[in-house]
């Protein structure tokens, strides 16, 4: 027979995983009648945590992991990763926690997280992306307090920690700003399907034109990356060669679209304004500068470490949304 998970207890005591999580933790922040439905079901299915991380001292290896895609270490210096990852970092070792790093490869997630599941590491920090989308639900069943950079989609997410910005608010900066610009026909270059980030910056974008009566069919889809972002600009040209605004999902696909508008005789902005999305180091190096709507990428990661260090404590968290900035400059 396989060995009961942390998922099958929450089930057979009709709670959330983070609650199982909790009370087999010893936390006592939490419902009384819970616990006894927690501990009942825990030895009904002879569930038994993992002890070897807390037969150290205090009961915890004073390490926390952060997970990345592997792929994130190549166009390091303009990626989404760099500033949670310092932040995160920043935050673990101000309260003297260890930060870990593991790179994941979607490939081969077992050995990821037969590790976790281990107890090796404390808590988990994981810093979504398109390579790893599926890691949410690999690592389900582990029971080990995990926060993510990002919000995950698909099944086993309803109870999942994580940190994101408002991507559906940032989606109506860009496009309320180019509207103001006097701009009519914009088009708009997605991320991957994967990653509720993407759908989420679309919908705040169609929204925002629904609203004024303006056409919402000018969609391509990117991957985040500077290919795609070519790729999807030579597909809406081909499409909407009237376009005379462009919003970009990632400052990467926008610097990938800057290429093709260059190589099509379209200058940025007279001919067609151009938003990105992150505000990385790209969207203020590139030709000309890109306006770019800003979320807090470092304070993401440094929150959360914090929520993640407060659920290895014991105590309840909630996700949290953090709010994004348009920063204007020459593209637009």
């Amino acid at each position: 027979m396989r060995k009961p998970t942390l998922v099958d207890v929450a089930r057979e005591a009709g709670v959330s995983r983070a609650t199982a999580s909790r009370v087999l933790a010893g936390a006592s922040t939490v419902d009384a009648s819970m616990v006894v439905a927690v501990r009942e079901a825990a030895a009904k299915l002879a569930y038994r945590t993992n002890v070897a991380a807390r037969s150290l001292a205090g009961g915890r290896t004073g390490a926390v992991a952060i997970v990345l895609a592997a792929g994130e270490l190549e166009p390091f210096s303009g990626s989404f990763v760099a500033a949670p990852l310092k932040g995160a970092t920043a935050a673990l070792l101000s309260a003297a926690q260890q930060p870990a790093l593991f790179l994941a490869d979607p490939r081969q997630l077992d050995a990821l997280v037969a590790y976790l599941a281990a107890h090796y590491v404390d808590g988990a920090v994981v810093i979504l992306q398109h390579e790893i989308s599926t890691i949410t639900q690999a690592l389900a069943s582990v029971d080990l307090p995990i926060v993510f950079v990002g919000r995950p989609m698909g099944e086993h997410t309803e109870d999942v920690t994580f940190v994101d910005s408002d991507n559906y608010a940032g989606g109506r900066l860009a496009a309320e700003h180019l509207i103001a610009l006097g701009r009519t026909r914009i088009g708009v270059i997605s991320g991957p399907a994967d990653m509720a980030a993407s759908s989420d910056r679309v919908r705040g974008w169609r929204d925002v034109l629904t609203e004024r009566g303006l056409d919402t069919r000018a969609v391509a889809r990117g991957d985040f990356t500077m290919p795609s972002g070519s790729s999807a600009m030579a597909r809406l040209l081909s499409r909407y060669p009237d376009l005379d605004a462009v919003f970009a999902g990632s400052d990467l696909m926008a610097v990938g679209a800057m290429r093709v508008l260059e190589a099509s005789g379209r200058t940025v902005p007279d001919d067609i304004a151009l938003v990105g999305f992150d505000d990385t180091v790209v969207a203020a190096t590139a030709e000309p500068p890109l306006t770019s709507v800003r979320q807090p990428l470092e304070q993401m990661g440094r929150v959360a470490a914090e929520l993640v260090m407060e659920l290895i404590a014991g105590r309840t968290t909630a996700p949290r949304w953090l709010d994004t900035m348009l920063v204007v400059r020459d593209s637009a």
